[in-house]
């Protein structure tokens, strides 16, 4: 039998459907008891709280993850639209997100949602004990900025003679 390969695949994801990332242990500004009520706030009822706006606290707070966020999404979609998938994504975000005239910080933020493996946000398969491989700190800012949805990665098997997800 050959052996299966596998590609990243870009989901768009709803916040409220991401897992509360649990285990960050630092920077302070992503550990307070009011900063985890609140995120569990704006999870469950966005529209309580005002979203916070970048601040230089931190790395992960001083991007506009709304706005980066917003350009990840329709780079993903008109990707998706186009037939692209996996390093292919890439590809296409790489050419089209300088015209989108982001400020540095944000455009660094879309290119680490969304290029390359292990970047952005990566899930574990359900069931595994710690849901994020990679992107606790993301979402807890884009929690924080009252983010709508974002982008996560996740990798697909596929069988090597079709090419095609394998699907359990």
């Amino acid at each position: 039998m050959a052996e299966l390969i596998h590609r990243v695949a870009y989901e768009v994801v709803p916040m409220h459907r991401l897992p509360l990332p649990l285990g960050i242990r630092d920077p302070e500004c992503m550990i307070t008891p009011m900063a985890w009520a609140k995120r569990r706030l704006r999870r469950r009822v966005p529209w309580l709280l005002p979203p916070q706006k970048p601040r230089e606290c931190c790395f992960y707070h001083s991007i506009d993850w709304r706005r980066a966020a917003e350009v990840a999404v329709r780079l993903v979609r008109q990707a998706q639209a186009a037939g692209l998938q996996g390093v292919r994504i890439d590809d296409y975000v790489d050419e089209h997100v300088e015209a989108e005239k982001l400020a540095d910080p944000e455009e660094d933020a879309v290119v680490v949602l969304l290029i390359g493996e292990a970047a952005g946000i990566l899930l574990h398969d359900p069931g595994f004990p710690a849901p994020y491989m990679d992107g606790r700190h993301r979402v807890a800012a884009q929690l924080d900025q009252g983010v709508a949805e974002t982008v996560v990665q996740r990798f697909e098997v596929l069988d090597p003679e079709t090419g095609l997800p394998v699907v359990d």
